[in-house]
């Protein structure tokens, strides 16, 4: 008996002993944000599912491993920062905003309730854990909407300065419809031959500028030509000789007689397409949307830079 109590004052001394050392790891400190900390756990935690999200055969200098594990510490201080900001404006989800988040998720991915657990379930995620990390977003999304969004405004002055500014980025390329009559140049040809081909063009290019019909005018060259409807096409694609021939002529207006390609050619104008003249009214929700993201990035980051100089930050490693 008396050795077992020597045993037992030896084991709980033992563990007086080393229990200092271990409140020390358990309670360390990475920092402070305002009165709350964050541990060395929760660093090394974040750390790890960092280093998980990098390239497994990426091996980190000790250099870059500082530098990773200061940049999560700084993204778990803003974090931190946020979650006391919601805190303070007593900002909440209600089971009824969560319940239709969860639905719009099903809805989007073609789930149902029991489909999107075992999704979830596949992942790693339990539903309540999914439940948690979208309860923390629309809290995320309201805070911004309290603190960020309501600041953000774009004007129709803006709108229109962004398209002029990126035009070529939103304009369709003009386009123009082409038929054309084409007439062979023998490989022997000589002057009089070359004078009595065009002559025959001309003539051609005569009745189509009267108004007749393209059908019947290249129907009356008989075997001597070809031709046809070439459709629409880009008129900056076009050779710059024929784009050069096609410069002012307007729809049922033909090109002068030209050589391309060892033929005579002519070009009958039948449409042209200039582009969308609706074309602003048309993109202006989408660029709307581009500088509205891109001012409340702005905003965001000014808004953030606040938040922590408002703060009281002590980094303790």
């Amino acid at each position: 008996m008396e050795r077992m109590k020597r045993f037992l004052l030896l084991l709980i001394c033992c563990l007086l002993a080393t229990t200092p050392v271990q409140a020390k790891t358990l309670i360390k400190v990475a920092a402070v944000v305002n009165n709350n900390i964050i541990s060395s756990y929760q660093l090394d935690q974040a750390v790890h599912k960092a280093l998980d999200n990098l390239n497994k055969e990426d091996q980190l200098t000790e250099e870059q491993f500082a530098q990773l594990q200061k940049q999560v510490l700084e993204q778990l201080i803003s974090e931190e920062l946020v979650a006391q900001r919601i805190k303070e404006l007593n900002l909440q989800v209600t089971e009824a905003e969560l319940e239709t988040a969860i639905g719009d998720v099903q809805k989007k991915n073609n789930l149902n309730r029991d489909q999107l657990v075992e999704a979830l379930q596949a992942q790693g995620m339990t539903l309540e854990g999914f439940r948690d990390k979208l309860k923390k977003e629309i809290l995320r999304f309201k805070l911004l909407g309290h603190e960020v969004n309501y600041k953000v405004q774009v004007t129709q002055s803006e709108i229109r300065e962004y398209f002029r500014e990126h035009i070529d980025q939103y304009r369709a390329a003009p386009k123009v419809r082409l038929s054309h009559i084409s007439y062979p140049i023998p490989t022997d040809a000589d002057e009089e031959t070359l004078r009595e081909l065009r002559k025959q063009a001309d003539d051609c290019r005569d009745q189509l500028l009267r108004g007749k019909s393209f059908d019947q005018v290249l129907a009356s060259q008989g075997a001597a030509a070809t031709g046809s409807d070439m459709g629409n096409l880009v008129e900056q694609d076009l050779a710059e000789q024929l784009r050069n021939a096609l410069t002012g002529l307007e729809v049922g207006q033909v090109t002068e007689p030209m050589v391309m390609n060892g033929q005579l050619h002519l070009f009958l104008v039948t449409e042209r397409n200039p582009g969308d003249i609706h074309l602003f009214d048309r993109v202006s929700p989408e660029i709307e949307e581009i500088l509205v993201q891109e001012k409340t990035e702005a905003r965001f980051k000014e808004w953030s830079k606040e938040l922590r100089e408002q703060g009281q930050i002590d980094i303790r490693i």
